[in-house]
């Protein structure tokens, strides 16, 4: 029933959002497609739209066919339906949607929670998948550096919490968000967000997005990126990674900190790039687009 309703608010929507192609029935997520040439994958973050995206978009779309997700559940985008597992239920539908589609080998774009599901899709299936960046991500996002921890109890804690809340009913749900989205918290935005972007604009942009977003699956789906641990099967790589990374945003002393950090995260894979850029917040596409994209298009180059 739950399938059938999120499918039915899919066609309801489709005239009015550029998200439809042919069969998006099929798949939970969004799909906007722009311009021509070899496929490219964007997925955005924690909550984000397709519109994350925009300006990557507008700098690609003559020599890459741009296929930007909304993932199910977030931006306006209808849940996926499913009871349990959503993000699994999302790195599955990008891996079908890559098989029926024909798609030869595209260029995964993730960014941070996005970047999660990007590389968890890639190291799933490294055999039908391309270059892969991660922008401002690791295959272990929860840990910091700054916060040391025993792998197991922390993913183990955060099974807890998920096997905890994936039974709670409706009510519970919406008495969540109802709590989080008061009149005074969409005035004043997330203040965690306050720290990952600098122009205000963005921030309202995100917060609209946020506000637009079912909160049981962001809940949900943020618990289980918590327990996917990359960090081994990165390995499993085909095809060369670029990592796109922040520090300023976080709580890393220096930058060399971060850099180890990261480094530390990715060190099984067999080819990855690791840059920072040296002015940026977590939202790269925003606070240092001009860099991001001069990685992106040396790092491609050697793709095409």
């Amino acid at each position: 029933m739950k399938i059938a309703l999120a499918l039915l608010l899919i066609f309801c929507l489709a005239g009015s959002r550029p998200l439809s192609v042919a069969g998006q029935a099929k798949y939970s997520f969004g799909v906007r497609i722009t311009g021509h040439g070899k496929p490219m994958i964007l997925i955005p973050g924690y909550k984000g739209s397709a519109d994350t995206y925009n300006d990557v978009v507008a700098h690609y779309k003559d020599h890459y066919k741009c296929y930007v997700i909304t993932l199910a559940g977030f931006a306006g985008q209808p849940p996926s339906g499913v009871h349990d597992h959503l993000l699994q239920k999302q790195r599955d539908d990008i891996i079908a949607y890559i098989i029926n589609e024909h798609l030869k080998r595209p260029v995964i774009v993730g960014f941070s929670f996005g970047g999660v599901l990007a590389t968890w899709a890639a190291t799933t299936r490294p055999d039908l998948t391309g270059p892969l960046i991660d922008i401002d991500g690791t295959p272990f996002d929860i840990s910091l550096q700054t916060n040391p921890f025993n792998k197991d109890s922390l993913i183990n804690d955060h099974i807890v919490k998920y096997e905890k809340l994936v039974d709670k009913p409706t009510t519970y749900w919406k008495k969540r968000d109802s709590l989080y989205h008061t009149p005074a918290s969409m005035k004043l935005g997330d203040p965690y967000v306050l720290k990952l972007v600098t122009d205000t604009n963005r921030l309202k942009e995100i917060n609209i997005w946020d506000a637009a977003s079912d909160f049981r699956s962001g809940a949900l789906m943020d618990l289980e990126a918590d327990t996917v641990d990359m960090r081994l099967s990165v390995a499993r790589l085909q095809l060369p990674v670029l990592v796109l990374g922040s520090w300023v945003s976080w709580d890393y002393r220096l930058k060399s900190d971060a850099e180890k950090d990261y480094a530390d995260k990715w060190a099984k894979a067999k080819n990855v790039t690791i840059v920072f850029s040296d002015k940026g917040k977590h939202f790269l596409m925003y606070d240092d687009l001009s860099w991001m994209l001069a990685q992106m298009d040396g790092f491609l180059k050697n793709y095409n």
